[in-house]
């Protein structure tokens, strides 16, 4: 199944997002995400694939204009305060130098890493940046999910690894980069049918990064990685 059918079906059929349930369960991402770019100032930003998600609530707060592009024209419906784009993120038609902020999140397991990344690069202004949230590959738990039950199962998909990632290093001037959740993957059912019990399980993830940031060769093992990188 190509990616835009993929999409097109996806947005149309909520049973396909029953697992977008889990969005909170990223908070410590979300929180250090957000803290980090409303203290930037962004005339142009341009958001790659984002659709009609929770997402929308933050940027929808930044000044400067916002440019959402998406391969699914259902994607973008019900998006406002935002310009919207139909587009391939693998042929973005925008200028070189056009934004000071470009962000993605789940998006790059659908592109070409090595045609995307330098893609990026060349769309940012001098000193933007390019944030990314996305699943990595070599997580254990995760890979029977992936196989039998995620809907992204019927498309050509390029987790991340973190070879991929040092290769951004090639690219931006400066990157920075974290990986998150190892074992605590198993509470995501949890947090979705138990909501009274969400806050002993973000105490327990941030007991799993502190395990995490000290043993490094977790990293790669690890569900999400979360970075940015600065032209």
């Amino acid at each position: 199944m190509k990616v835009k059918e993929f999409f097109d079906r996806y947005w149309k059929h909520k049973h396909l997002r029953r697992f977008d349930s889990y969005y909170n369960f990223l908070s410590l991402i979300n929180e250090n995400i957000f803290e980090i770019i409303s203290q930037g100032k962004h005339k142009k930003i341009l958001l790659i694939g984002m659709g009609n998600t929770p997402d929308n609530s933050f940027f929808r707060l930044l000044d400067g204009e916002k440019v959402c592009i998406d391969v699914s024209m259902d994607g973008l419906k019900g998006m406002k305060d935002f310009q919207k784009v139909q587009m391939d993120a693998q042929q973005i038609g925008f200028k070189e130098g056009s934004f000071d902020l470009v962000f993605l999140r789940t998006v790059m397991l659908h592109l070409d890493h090595k045609k995307t990344i330098p893609e990026i690069k060349k769309l940012l202004r001098k000193n933007g940046c390019f944030f990314w949230v996305e699943p990595m590959k070599n997580n254990l738990f995760l890979w029977i999910y992936r196989c039998v039950i995620s809907p992204g199962r019927w498309t050509r998909t390029a987790y991340l690894a973190l070879e991929d990632i040092e290769e951004y290093g090639k690219v931006f001037a400066h990157v920075w980069h974290r990986e998150y959740f190892l074992l605590t993957v198993l509470l995501i059912p949890v947090y979705i049918i138990l909501p009274w019990f969400r806050k002993c399980i973000h105490m327990i993830q941030r007991a799993e990064m502190h395990i995490i940031d000290r043993f490094c060769w977790l990293r790669k093992l690890c569900w999400i990685s979360y970075g940015f990188g600065r032209s």
